[in-house]
């Protein structure tokens, strides 16, 4: 199956050279730019044009930004927590001391205005009643109440039917003090990673990553060069979420850039949260340029003019100026754009392509013969990345 296409995509781009004004005679060529696209059978190649530009840098204002998620705002609306085994509950039956905790003692300062209970430590985990493993509590007069799986609320509604038999309006207050039943787990390149408390409180995607520290998005001061640069960034634009079965891959980059709310999502109770390295948020450069290998598209951005910077420039000696490519998306059709720089000009659009993750850019060689040495160089790349990339769900 490789070698046809192999096969297929040497006549692609043999065809796709004549299509675009190339004309071969003895060897040599000649180039005429040509500004509309150019289909080749299945394939179309694209021209880097500054109407090709206008189009693909077409990106939402700014200014529109912070857009909001209507989905989640109702969803951290509507969240109650629910009490598991280990949680901690501290419960108050007002007027009823012998009902209350016996660190919670009768406050003599609101003595004049009834009775009141204020607890002598605070509300803490040793002031409270600790939820057994079969998701019940001991409670006087009304004996093992179960509570998994309830709020608070509920909590107070059962217990005030359970004690309206022995206390006429009983007034019971619910609250839970140590969150130990639910956990999520956040993973990945952020400064403190780990096992984290569902609480009370709802909380986002984006808020659990701000609530470790943040994800590690530069490298730190350090005097050795070596620890930093062993160091790992973060790749905000691919941050994995699952919940049991359910796998997604958010962009929150554009959250931290433009406040985006849309890719945001609530925690809840077994999540798992990575946020992944920015080994997936790179170019691939391979072909006649003096420093060939993988380019990591720093802050989200990198262009076409950068990454040949960055690789040292063509190698003037081989490369073709005229042939620099640039393969996007699936191998078996991918898409393909064309940059003719021969002329200063058209290396300033250059600096006007911003490149994707996981783009291949390769520049041809000045010889005909050397295309199939170059195909067979850049296909399995582009395949190998392609079938990478569907299997991380990207």
């Amino acid at each position: 199956m490789i070698k046809n296409l192999l096969t297929s995509l040497s006549c692609l781009l043999l065809a796709a050279c004549a299509g675009l004004g190339y004309r071969f005679d003895q060897g040599h060529y000649q180039v005429a730019q040509q500004n509309e696209p150019q289909r080749i059978g299945q394939f179309t190649i694209e021209p880097i044009t500054p109407a090709l530009l206008l189009k693909l840098n077409a990106m939402p204002d700014p200014a529109a930004a912070p857009r909001a998620n209507p989905a989640l705002a109702q969803a951290l609306k509507d969240y109650r927590y629910r009490v598991g085994p280990q949680d901690v509950l501290r419960i108050i039956v007002w007027n009823h001391p012998e009902l209350t905790f016996p660190q919670f003692s009768i406050s003599n300062t609101d003595a004049g205005l009834g009775s009141a209970y204020s607890p002598a430590y605070g509300p803490t985990e040793e002031n409270g009643f600790v939820v057994s493993s079969d998701g019940s509590i001991f409670f006087p007069y009304v004996g093992d109440l179960p509570v998994a799986g309830l709020t608070t609320g509920e909590i107070r509604a059962k217990l005030s039917q359970a004690l309206v038999s022995y206390i006429k309006d009983p007034q019971i207050n619910v609250t839970v003090v140590g969150f130990h039943s639910q956990q999520y787990q956040l993973a990945g390149v952020v400064m403190k990673p780990g096992l984290y408390p569902v609480t009370n409180v709802p909380i986002t995607v984006s808020q659990a990553i701000d609530a470790a520290g943040g994800a590690i998005r530069s490298l730190p001061s350090t005097t050795d060069p070596s620890t930093a640069l062993s160091m790992s960034l973060a790749d905000l634009g691919h941050v994995i979420l699952i919940n049991g079965q359910n796998r997604q891959v958010l962009n929150l980059r554009d959250f931290y850039q433009y406040g985006n709310q849309q890719q945001d999502r609530l925690v809840q109770a077994g999540d798992i949260i990575e946020v992944p390295d920015n080994s997936f948020d790179q170019v691939h450069l391979i072909g006649e340029v003096l420093k060939p290998g993988n380019y990591a598209i720093s802050g989200g951005q990198l262009n076409l003019a950068q990454v040949l910077g960055e690789a040292g420039g063509l190698n003037l000696n081989t490369a073709n100026p005229a042939r620099i490519f640039v393969f996007r998306g699936a191998y078996e059709q991918p898409r393909v754009f064309w940059l003719n720089a021969r002329s200063p000009d058209t290396m300033l659009l250059a600096t006007r392509f911003e490149l994707k993750p996981q783009d291949v850019v390769f520049v041809a060689t000045s010889g005909l013969g050397a295309w199939n040495r170059v195909v067979s160089q850049i296909l399995p790349t582009v395949q190998t990345l392609y079938e990478t990339k569907v299997i991380g769900n990207f």
